[in-house]
């Protein structure tokens, strides 16, 4: 970090007071903060990089200040350049200020969900006792191998296999050739849907998830209890809750959108993709929803 000049602890000591005091002194729109040439940098450019950056030191607000003055000088240059009539680069300012304006649009349109209440908290904690009362960490032995090699009779055989070494025998046997590793993951880490699967395994058993074009083999090495107070869940429970509200909301928000607009594709690349069905094993679990594809890749 820079050491502070006394003009430039002078110009954070303004920035604060001006920042926490507005009552006491409103801001001048032309209130400048530094020259760089024929252009000006304000005090509302500065706060408006703070609102990123909440309770910033002196030290902080004179880096983000110098920032500003760096960027200008490249402003600046870009122009003398002429690089704001690039095709790629005009192409790329549109799609950020598009993207600027949906953005404004999501918030002032969709808006804010309401917040759960302590009834749908306890509703919740309640009907996923998985991920609270009787919450486990899971060590896996996950095999890799691929779809096409996966059949009934080598499922048939590895419904016997109760440890990695036979899993491997299996598939060795078979010629078939894999990846394995091992890796622990807690009840969050894993697909909600199947915690009630990965919780009534017991030590040995295999889970058989189709993962794109390799079948995921996950053979339970040890479980351990971890439970969660439901004092202890209820912000984790009110986040995740307010999320999903906000997505469905979202959803029914662009849904009415898109029935009041005249939409039309002239041309499509592709069209909707379609779940492939799941091969399972030892817990005839689906492999369909995009949180178990998520939650398999967390345990590679």
């Amino acid at each position: 970090m820079k050491k502070l000049s006394p003009i430039a602890l002078a110009i954070s000591a303004v920035l604060v007071l001006t920042a926490c005091n507005d009552k006491e002194e409103k801001k001048s729109p032309s209130q400048v903060l530094a020259k760089v040439n024929d252009a000006e940098i304000t005090v509302h450019q500065l706060n408006f990089v703070l609102a990123q950056t909440p309770n910033a030191s002196p030290e902080q607000k004179q880096q983000i200040l110098e920032q500003l003055v760096d960027q200008e000088l490249l402003v600046e240059k870009a122009a003398e350049l002429k690089l704001d009539r690039e095709p790629n680069i005009v192409q790329a300012i549109e799609a950020a200020k598009r993207q600027i304006l949906a953005q404004a649009a999501a918030e002032r349109v969709i808006g804010k969900p309401a917040e759960p209440s302590k009834a749908a908290i306890d509703e919740f904690y309640a009907k996923n006792p998985g991920l609270f009362a009787d919450r486990k960490t899971y060590d896996f032995v996950m095999f890799a191998l691929p779809k096409a090699a996966y059949s009934e009779a080598i499922a048939a055989q590895l419904n016997t296999s109760t440890t990695p070494m036979q899993v491997k025998a299996v598939l060795d046997a078979a010629k078939i050739q894999f990846e394995s590793n091992e890796s622990s993951r807690a009840a969050e880490q894993l697909p909600m849907q199947m915690l009630p699967k990965f919780a009534a395994m017991n030590q040995g058993d295999i889970l058989a998830m189709a993962e794109g074009d390799k079948m995921v083999l996950l053979q339970l090495k040890a479980s351990h209890a971890a439970p969660v107070a439901p004092a202890d869940a209820e912000p984790l429970i009110k986040r995740y809750l307010s999320s999903n509200a906000a997505q469905e909301n979202a959803k029914a928000k662009l849904k009415a959108l898109q029935a009041a607009a005249k939409i039309e594709y002239l041309q499509k690349f592709a069209s909707a993709p379609v779940a492939a069905p799941a091969v399972a094993n030892a817990g005839n679990a689906s492999a369909t929803d995009d949180s178990l594809k998520a939650g398999l890749k967390g345990l590679k």
